[in-house]
């Protein structure tokens, strides 16, 4: 299995995983070894879907290797975007599966085996993908979805079109399965979702709301640290932002996708909040009161260079501690698609290089600054025999920089008290300032790695 893109893939990846190693077929390691190899595309824009292309033929030419003819299948956002442009397009591809992959997933591996290839699974999904997973992520962490598609409809995204409208999973699912991995020692738990602040709106019971779960979720699980990822500005309610600066197990780390702070910008991408909105939600949480993450779209029709100077202008005066950019990339199937084409690629480029350049001069000076000081770092991985790699409450997995220290005595799972001591571009080193929480063993996660 090799999965791509962002970490709601990576979700569904996992559960596919798990609904097929049940003791018919078992987890190769080594593609050359597969007789099957799934590969979960991303295809949000033109860049995720180079990616996957490389992939593909990367692992389609194992067929011409000598004694081995793997079935090589795309499943994932792509394939369910365009899965007949996919089977056309790699003719090492011998099935495309959408995200509605059948409910028996051994069953359809055991056609594929058999000869059955082609399309299936493709615009049928009713509700978010369930069921048991086999975790990708280390042990001291993992991804929670809470909801899948989305009802915003932004004039540049292709996801509503991809993953359908907002589906929130019902608040009992969620807490079964929140605990299940709490029991497991997972130390934190990362809320995903399309719009995690749009969640429970197509429930229709009162109480179904983001804040709710939040609340149901602290009460139910005792890890250490939750946090929240993907919170739209739109809506980002009044009680939700209470809980996450007053409960202290909610990380105080603000995912805010704000896109841009231009009104005209924000206008024709459909956002549904203007720049009097963005600065009094960063007035609310700023000043140190929580770690905010942001991304920039630019480059966007009709963005000028007065548009674009908002944005740079807004990032050079620090309001954000980890800042993402994206070139505009115009997708069929939405608003944009049809808007004129300027600025041109190569401008939007250049404009995000500038942002991102801008924002590493603000990174790197709030990074300098936290040299001296203590913090409780959450160990996720051991790369090697002395040396350690964490993270703080400040950084989100796998997006934001990471924290290493010197091994000691300490595992993937624990959390250290540590004194930062230096940086190394956008991460930090750390030294062990005394007291290792160690994390309960749980006999059930090392015997199979299921939920």
């Amino acid at each position: 299995m090799v999965s791509l893109g962002c970490a709601k893939n990576l979700v569904d990846a996992e559960i596919m995983l798990g609904e097929t190693l049940d003791g018919e077929f078992e987890l190769e390691l080594d593609p050359a070894g597969a007789d099957v190899i799934i590969i979960n595309t991303c295809g949000f824009i033109e860049e995720a879907r180079a990616e996957a292309r490389m992939v593909i033929h990367e692992y389609s030419a194992l067929k011409e290797r000598a004694g081995r003819s793997p079935k090589v299948v795309a499943t994932g956002c792509w394939a369910e975007r365009n899965p007949d442009d996919l089977l056309r397009e790699f003719s090492g591809l011998d099935a495309v599966w959408g995200l509605a992959t059948p409910a028996s997933l051994q069953s359809a591996i055991r056609d594929l085996l058999d000869g059955a290839g082609g399309v299936s699974g493709v615009g049928k999904r009713t509700a978010p993908r369930e069921g048991p997973r086999l975790l990708a992520t280390p042990p001291s962490f993992a991804y929670l979805r809470i909801s899948d598609g989305c009802d915003n409809r932004c004039h540049y995204c292709a996801i509503p079109g991809i993953r359908g409208g907002l589906i929130s999973r019902r608040p009992e699912a969620v807490l079964e399965e929140a605990k299940a991995l709490a029991d497991r020692g997972v130390k934190e738990l990362v809320l995903i979702g399309q719009d995690s602040t749009a969640y429970g709106r197509d429930l229709g019971k009162p109480g179904s709301c983001l804040a709710s779960l939040l609340e149901r979720l602290l009460s139910a699980v005792s890890v250490p640290r939750i946090r929240l990822l993907y919170a739209h500005p739109a809506h980002l309610d009044e009680r939700t932002a209470e809980l996450l600066l007053a409960e202290p197990r909610l990380c105080r780390y603000l995912d805010l996708p704000i896109q841009h702070i231009s009104d005209s910008v924000l206008a024709r991408m459909g956002r549904g909040y203007d720049r009097e909105r963005v600065i009094a939600l960063l007035d609310r949480f700023g000043g140190g009161r929580m770690t905010i993450r942001t991304t920039f779209l630019l480059g966007f029709p009709g963005e000028s260079e007065k548009d674009f100077l908002q944005a740079l202008e807004l990032v050079r005066a620090g309001r954000f501690h980890h800042v993402g950019a994206f070139a505009y990339s115009p997708e069929p199937g939405t608003v944009a698609y049809g808007m004129e084409s300027t600025p041109s690629a190569e401008e939007a480029a250049r404009r995000r290089e500038a942002v991102l350049e801008e924002q590493s001069r603000v990174a790197f000076a709030w990074l300098d600054s936290r040299i001296g000081g203590r913090e409780s770092i959450l160990v996720d991985s051991r790369p090697s025999p002395g040396l350690l790699i964490g993270r703080s409450v400040h950084e989100a997995p796998e997006v934001d920089g990471i924290i290493f220290l010197p091994a000691g005595g300490a595992a993937p799972g624990d959390i250290v008290d540590a004194c930062v001591t230096g940086r190394k571009g956008y991460d930090l080193m750390a030294s062990p300032a005394g007291g290792t929480k160690r994390r309960r063993q749980v006999k059930k996660r090392r015997k199979n790695g299921y939920i």
